[in-house]
This record gives structure tokens, C-alpha cells and sequence, in this order.
């Protein structure tokens, strides 16, 4: 099948490692050209190479998504080295863990700065030149935390900041459909990354996996093929949605 996705130009936040670098090199092995924006310089350079190895345009930026002002920069950046911006997945993010009664109100607003805030400078930055083309697809990473409140890893707080994702995700393609923009939201359970690693003890993954019929843990893969199909002039009638995948652990 066809993606038509060859010449697009896509920036993935979060693209220098787990969701955001498998959806990089995705929307890449489908003819796009990439910009990274990650806070870790190293890791999003070394992604970009490895991409622009093979053969396909990549860029990196290191850009923190709680800056508006660096994220403006950046997304300027791209805009004139690539000449337009297709594609905006929203894949930084932050995992918070433990009893949310306990967070302090620092780690709270972090989070929410993370999760939530970088969604919306980010989209904002997209938007300016998108509306212009008159055509663009706004993918973010949500969680099934969102719709249960937190979860076996994820605390209430960052399920709320997920819920903050969906409300923006519904919003936006509802004022941003008149201009040929597609906003959608993907909705992992628990992925198997580096960010969740330290989390998943033996005794909590077993207790995860209980609950996951498919019997296993999302993989970044599994996040990244249906982002390139949300990308893609496939889903040109889809937007506002969130789709989960979970491997079932919604129906538990």
C-alpha cells in the first residue's frame, strides 16, 4: 500500500530514543524527511545520523518543549531548511510514578510542563506553517493512563496530563479541520522503553502482563506503524480520535 508519505517533512519531539525514535525512523523508511527536536543533543544527533546513513534528510535540533520561545526557533529552522512541515508528532514526554498524595508541587509542574504545555507550544509552532499549506497531520502520544486515571506504572498525575492531551487533541481538530489539518492521538498502555524500564520490576511487569490479553507490552514498533498511518493521505478522514493500543488491557 501506498503511504504517499515520500517528500513529506515530519518533526518528532522526543525523537532521540523509545516511542519518538521508532516513529523517526519510521516516517524516514517511508520517504520523509525528519527533524528531531529532543533536549538530549547527543541522543537526537545520533538519530539523525543514523537516518541521514541511510540515505534519507535528517536534522536535530536540541530544544527543550517546556520553551516556547527555543520551540518557535527550532520549528522556524526547519521550516527554512526543509521548506514546509507536513507531519508534527508530539512524543516527548515524562513518566511519574508512585502515590500522587506525595508528589511535590515541583515534580507536578514539570510534569504538567512536559506532558502537556509541550504539546501545546509545539502544535502552536506547527500550526503557523501548516495553516499556510492549508494541509498537515498533528499526532500525539497520549496513554491509556487517560482514561483510567493512572495506572499499574503511571500515577493519577500523569494520567491527568494524558487526559490534558486528549482534550487538546479533540479541540484542535475541531478548529483546525476547516484548514486541512488532521489532529489525532495515539494511546499506548505501557511501552517497553528506557523511560519505563526502571519501573518495571519483575513483580509489576508480572502483574501487568496479568492484565494484557494479548500477553505482552507494547513495543515502540507497535506505537510507530500506526502514527505512519495516521501520517499518511490513508487517514486523510480521520481526526480527533485516540486510539489505544493496548493489546486489550482497556477491556480488563
Amino acid at each position: 500500500m501506498d503511504l504517499n508519505l515520500k517528500d513529506r517533512v515530519a518533526i518528532i519531539t522526543g525523537g532521540g530514543a523509545g516511542i519518538g525514535e521508532a516513529i523517526a525512523r519510521s516516517l524516514s523508511a517511508e520517504g520523509c524527511a525528519i527533524g528531531i527536536i529532543d533536549r538530549n543533543a547527543e541522543a537526537a544527533n545520533k538519530v539523525a545520523s543514523a537516518i541521514a546513513q541511510s540515505g534519507m534528510r535528517a536534522r536535530a535540533a536540541a530544544a527543550d518543549v517546556v520553551d516556547a520561545a527555543a520551540v518557535a526557533r527550532e520549528f522556524g529552522q526547519f521550516e527554512a531548511s526543509y521548506g514546509r512541515i507536513d507531519i508534527l508528532v508530539n512524543a516527548a514526554g515524562l513518566l511519574s510514578t508512585g502515590p500522587a498524595a506525595d508528589l511535590p508541587a515541583s515534580a507536578w509542574q514539570k510534569l504538567n510542563d512536559v506532558n502537556l504545555s509541550g504539546v501545546l507550544y509545539c502544535t502552536q509552532a506547527a500550526i503557523r506553517v501548516m495553516r499556510q499549506q492549508r494541509y498537515g497531520r498533528i499526532i500525539n502520544i497520549a496513554s491509556v493512563a487517560a482514561m483510567r486515571g493512572g495506572g499499574t506504572v503511571g500515577n493519577a498525575l500523569y494520567g491527568a496530563t494524558k487526559a490534558g492531551v486528549v482534550a487538546l487533541t479533540m479541540g484542535f481538530a475541531r478548529e483546525l479541520g476547516p484548514l486541512g489539518i488532521t489532529v489525532n492521538a495515539i494511546a499506548p498502555a505501557i511501552a517497553d522503553t528506557a523511560m519505563t524500564r526502571a519501573a518495571l520490576t519483575d513483580e509489576v511487569r508480572t502483574k501487568v502482563l496479568a492484565r494484557i490479553p494479548l500477553g505482552r507490552l507494547t513495543t515502540p514498533a507497535d506505537i510507530a506503524d500506526l502514527a505512519v498511518f495516521l501520517a499518511s493521505e490513508r487517514a486523510n478522514f480521520i481526526s480527533g480520535t485516540v486510539i489505544p493500543v493496548d493489546g486489550g488491557i482497556l477491556t480488563t
